[in-house]
């Protein structure tokens, strides 16, 4: 028996903890409007991927040379989506243990 990777869940770790950071450093500046783009250059690898996902969803967009606003309303379409993706999936889980430990009490 192979035992399982740590892998996957370390890099999501690693992007979750880089988009907080993306997502800060805008709040911080207050940074969600094109009137108020602040400049942003990504410190580490997973900050820049992540810095261009978010960029590529809408979420962090251009506003000129190097200054870029977050946009809250797509951050929290974003946020939906993967909500209404992910719940389903957790009480299906949910319902497939309680089944089988009904089945095995």
């Amino acid at each position: 028996m192979i035992p399982a990777s740590g892998a996957p869940a370390i890099i999501g770790a690693l992007a979750a903890g880089a988009q907080r950071r993306i997502r800060a450093h805008f709040f911080a500046l207050h940074a969600v409007t094109a009137e108020e783009a602040v400049p942003f250059v990504p410190q580490r690898p997973v900050e820049r991927t992540q810095f261009e996902r978010m960029r590529r969803a809408g979420i962090v967009r251009d506003a000129g040379p190097g200054r870029y606003w977050f946009d809250i309303v797509a951050w929290q379409r974003s946020q939906d989506r993967t909500r209404a993706f992910l719940v389903p999936i957790v009480i299906a889980l949910c319902l497939l243990a309680a089944g089988l430990i009904t089945l095995l009490y």
